[in-house]
């Protein structure tokens, strides 16, 4: 199953406070980004540019694979694991309630 909106958005902000990261500005910062683009991409408005999934993936300290399955672009139901060490095995993500 492709994660939802709302999913994206509780997962953002509990990812968020892991990292210590305060507001939606200090991670446009750490992600060569803006805010508002931010915002669409997280709550599934719009996907990221190919040339920005390394900088995303990196401020929020995960794989640009985790970053795709968390935007709901990847279904990690119907997916495969991209690296050849891996191949055939899933991955299982969970996700935090939403407020």
């Amino acid at each position: 199953m492709r994660a939802t909106a709302d999913q994206t958005m509780a997962w953002l902000r509990s990812r968020m406070a892991e990292l210590e990261i305060a507001s939606l500005d200090e991670l446009a910062t750490r992600c060569e980004s803006d805010k508002g683009n931010l915002s669409r991409i997280f709550r599934q408005q719009q996907r990221p540019r190919v040339d920005a999934l390394e900088p995303l993936a990196a401020g929020l300290q995960i794989s640009i694979y985790e970053l795709l399955v968390r935007i709901g672009a990847v279904d990690p139901d119907d997916d495969r694991l991209p690296d050849s060490a891996n191949q055939g095995k899933k991955l299982a993500f969970t996700w935090p309630e939403a407020p």
